[in-house]
């Protein structure tokens, strides 16, 4: 299993920063040239990404 999210959305990069968490590295896609954050995994992180599920929709 993968040890790191690629978190390819801005806005949800921001969301999980706004919470301490700090990104390991900012790249971009070597095919798309679409820019990245690589945040490493863990059930924290999880636990964020699973708010901004629930209230991306409601703001």
């Amino acid at each position: 299993m993968n040890e790191y999210f690629y978190c390819y959305s801005k806005k949800l990069a921001c969301f999980i920063m706004a919470f301490g968490i700090r990104y390991v590295s900012y790249s971009r896609n070597k095919r798309t040239n679409t820019p990245y954050y690589t945040f490493e995994k863990s059930e924290r992180l999880d636990k964020i990404i699973s708010l901004y599920k629930e209230v991306i929709h409601t703001v």
